[in-house]
């Protein structure tokens, strides 16, 4: 959704030579109803404001673009250039959506991970497997270096992808149960039927301790799990953490290459 408003989301964004307080009404008319549309902005570069008087006695940001939650999902690089203005009274907006790759992102222990009885195991295994030879610094470095890839691996083969894990469970024994309305299970079915009962609960805890994880949200009870809200939260601090491009020597960059 991307425009001119024709209203501001505060007072801030609105600045002239009259004195006079401004009404807050329309504004908190504008937040409400983006509130209710569950729409977000994305991060913003460039020039402050986007409207200009022509004689230069106000100006107001009024053109910007706002996207939907699901949409960061799967763009969380989105953000808006405010371009520089010509002879109109407004900037143009350019509204982009481009992953931009800085480097390799920093590796993290998943919670969730400490709960599982054979991550110690293979913790263990790795470590005294691997043999690296060289002085103290490296062989340590070395040695970080294949648990960290092992550690991928075992959770790949563990876990995978959590949420798709527990939709697969779901739909297994949604069959089951479906089936069980019109004949008695067999034995085997109702022993799978328990099996897929203790791996949905498990998987669910997973998933739930994941988006806590990366929502860092601390205060949330367990069980408490509502995944659109954590997914909110991600996406909050996905825009607020992305790097769209630096200021070198009073010139924009966006390519990585470039800076480095």
């Amino acid at each position: 959704m991307v425009g001119d408003f024709n209203s501001v989301r505060n007072a801030a964004e609105r600045v002239g030579i009259s004195q006079r307080r401004m009404d807050d009404t329309p504004i908190n008319d504008f937040n409400e109803w983006l509130e209710d549309l569950e729409m977000v902005e994305p991060p913003r570069i460039g020039k402050k404001f986007t409207w200009f008087r022509p004689n230069g006695t106000a100006k107001s940001k009024l053109d910007r673009a706002f996207v939907s939650s699901e949409w960061l999902t799967k763009w969380p690089a989105s953000s808006q250039l405010v371009l520089e203005r010509n002879f109109f009274d407004h900037c143009l907006v350019l509204f982009k959506s481009k992953n931009v790759e800085w480097g390799p992102k920093p590796f993290r222990i998943l919670d969730f991970w400490l709960k599982d009885k054979s991550f110690g195991k293979m913790i263990k295994e790795c470590w005294t497997q691997t043999q690296q030879s060289g002085w103290g610094g490296f062989v340590l470095k070395e040695k970080i270096k294949c648990l960290k890839e092992r550690m991928k691996t075992w959770n790949k083969e563990q876990f995978g992808d959590t949420f798709k894990r527990v939709q697969k469970i779901e739909v297994e024994l949604n069959k089951l149960e479906s089936e069980s309305e019109d004949r008695q299970l067999t034995f085997q079915e109702s022993m799978n039927r328990k099996k897929l009962q203790q791996e949905l609960w498990t998987a669910g805890q997973a998933h739930e301790s994941l988006m806590r994880q990366k929502a860092r949200s601390r205060w949330i009870k367990k069980g408490d799990c509502n995944s659109r809200y954590f997914h909110l939260l991600i996406n909050s601090h996905r825009r607020f953490n992305v790097i769209n491009g630096v200021t070198i020597n009073g010139s924009w960059v966006e390519k990585p290459s470039r800076v480095k």
